[in-house]
């Protein structure tokens, strides 16, 4: 599966950035936070589009399906997350950076594909750090994910969530950040006066986490 992306590259780069919308939504749809995430260009922001166009008269991508018993669809969601996991890969060796060091970010479904990404059981190196921004971790079978247990040291996450969200309940967030920690992550857990949205505070936030990450810092709560 080929995934389109909307690249925003600027000379100062040295790290990748991989930024991915949720449902709804398309490749252009969180590219306005990047002036707010990034002021001083340490990024090479690749932001994609997901694969599924929705139905019904809805515009926008979905990353996946939902149904099955765990109310997601297994094919669709692996298939989603294989093809962002290459397309790091990809982008890494295109701008010649360590995939080591690429930060991986997501809002709603786009934040469930990268922790997925992030903290699932594979071969794949794991990128430096995790923003997971009004998000969920589907807990099935299907997706295993690392644990202390497997002796590998898990990139830091900051986990951001609406008090008020009315679509992933912020129980769903809540979650993320204990099942994270109980896998032995350094995890930032915060939540706003807000919906399912993105707010300046919490952009303000993210933007000093990713400057502690930049600075080699794995910050926790």
């Amino acid at each position: 599966m080929s995934v389109v992306t909307n690249v925003v590259a600027v000379e100062t780069a040295e790290r990748l950035l991989l930024l991915v919308h949720g449902l709804g939504a398309d490749e252009h749809d969180l590219e306005g936070l990047l002036p707010y995430l990034d002021p001083a260009g340490r990024f090479v922001a690749v932001l994609p589009r997901a694969p599924y166009a929705l139905g019904g008269g809805m515009p926008g991508y979905g990353w996946f399906d939902f149904g099955g018993p765990e109310g997601v669809d297994r094919q669709s969601y692996l298939s989603s997350v294989d093809a962002l996991d290459r397309l790091v890969d990809e982008a890494c060796e295109e701008h010649g950076f360590r995939r080591s060091e690429a930060v991986v970010a997501g809002f709603s479904q786009g934040a469930a594909m990268a922790l997925s990404l992030a903290y699932r059981r594979s071969d794949r190196v794991r990128p430096a750090a995790v923003l997971a921004m009004s998000g969920f971790l589907p807990q099935v079978p299907w997706l295993p994910l690392l644990g202390e247990s497997d002796g590998i040291e898990l990139p830091p996450a900051l986990v951001q969530h609406g008090t008020y969200d009315p679509l992933v309940a912020p129980t769903r967030g809540q979650a993320v950040a204990r099942d994270l920690t109980a896998m032995g992550a350094p995890v930032v857990y915060r939540e706003y006066p807000m919906q399912h949205q993105v707010a300046l505070e919490s952009l303000e936030d993210a933007r000093q986490w990713l400057e502690a990450v930049l600075a080699g810092d794995r910050p926790t709560d």
